[in-house]
């Protein structure tokens, strides 16, 4: 820190803030529901019962956004499909910013770490030949220790950037994915809810775990 001078501080904060954004966005797709077609099957259960508010507290019931999505539109269960299916995006467009927040600023921070970096690196170099100048004293040991102090924080400011990047990528790779799971949970529900509402059988697959062989439907 000492070497880098004050862009070394400067680097510390930014290091700071996007771990702390990496520990909030790690804690926060921990707590998120992890077992997609459990829940289906439990609420898919319960509406084959017509048991709609008991699908409603298995909602309630559960951590994360997806209960919370998939509650919205049982709460319009009785509606027609377009009505229920209408509900249900909107409530996947209003958590949609939930998975995406604070990940702008992962991505600023690996966009400017090295350039912070790399300005610290200037300024010690200026040091150095300024020092140089007014000591009168060129010889290479006392230019490389220059140098070598001021790259101090280029190096720094990359490292940062590097480990910002894999987890803004690994990031939107998780949103990515449980976007596309929430979204095809919730084409599920709203057909789960077609079915109840029409007096059709609800189809087993729509709900039961990937692989398992569908039994004949039942209602």
């Amino acid at each position: 820190m000492n070497q880098g001078g004050w862009d070394m501080w400067l680097l510390l904060l930014i290091s700071i803030v996007g771990l702390a954004i990496v520990i909030e966005r790690l804690v926060f797709f921990a707590q998120q529901h992890g077992d997609t077609k459990g829940l289906l099957r439990a609420i898919a259960d319960r509406i084959r019962n017509d048991d709609l508010q008991g699908a409603i507290d298995v909602c309630k019931a559960q951590r994360g956004m997806l209960p919370r999505i998939l509650e919205f539109g049982l709460q319009r269960g009785e509606k027609n499909r377009a009505d229920i299916t209408d509900a249900l995006s909107i409530a996947l467009m209003e958590h949609l910013n939930s998975l995406e927040r604070n990940l702008g600023i992962i991505g600023t921070i690996a966009v400017i770490a090295p350039f912070v970096g790399l300005f610290g690196t200037v300024l010690g170099i200026i040091r150095a030949f300024q020092d140089i100048a007014l000591k009168g004293n060129s010889t290479p040991a006392v230019v490389a220790a220059g140098v070598s102090e001021a790259l101090i924080t280029t190096a720094s400011g990359l490292i940062i950037a590097v480990v910002a990047v894999v987890f803004f990528n690994y990031f939107k790779t998780r949103i990515k994915s449980y976007n596309q799971d929430m979204i095809v949970a919730a084409n599920q529900m709203a057909e789960i809810l077609h079915f109840h509402n029409t007096g059709a059988p609800i189809p087993t697959e729509l709900y039961q775990p990937a692989g398992t062989p569908s039994n004949a439907a039942a209602r």
